[in-house]
């Protein structure tokens, strides 16, 4: 996967976390699918690169905080503002460089 792919998955990302702020708990389901599967594409290419540790934490991070907002966390009872914050701050570390094993 290039730079450019890597940064438009981390953009459709960031879209599906503020798609689900207001979004019933259906709607945030199906943002949380999606999320999942560009969540494995990067750890696909992450495979490819020498950041396949810090993809999978990040990545498992990102996912956490969705299903939270998604409802299928029920003991995980955190309010969804702080979930969506938890998410983008996930995001903006796949951001970093260094996520993917690149020299800064």
């Amino acid at each position: 996967m290039m730079e450019r792919d890597i940064r438009a998955v981390m953009n459709g990302l960031a879209l599906l976390v503020d798609d689900t702020k207001g979004a019933s708990q259906l709607h945030a389901m199906r943002n949380y699918a999606a999320i999942m599967a560009l969540c494995a594409d990067l750890r696909k290419a992450a495979a490819e690169c020498d950041g396949t540790w810090n993809i999978t934490v990040v990545t498992g991070e990102l996912e956490n905080h969705m299903a939270g907002i998604a409802g299928l966390f029920p003991t995980w009872d955190l309010p969804r503002d702080q979930h969506l914050t938890g998410a983008h701050a996930a995001i903006s570390k796949l951001a970093m460089g260094t996520c993917f094993g690149q020299p800064v």
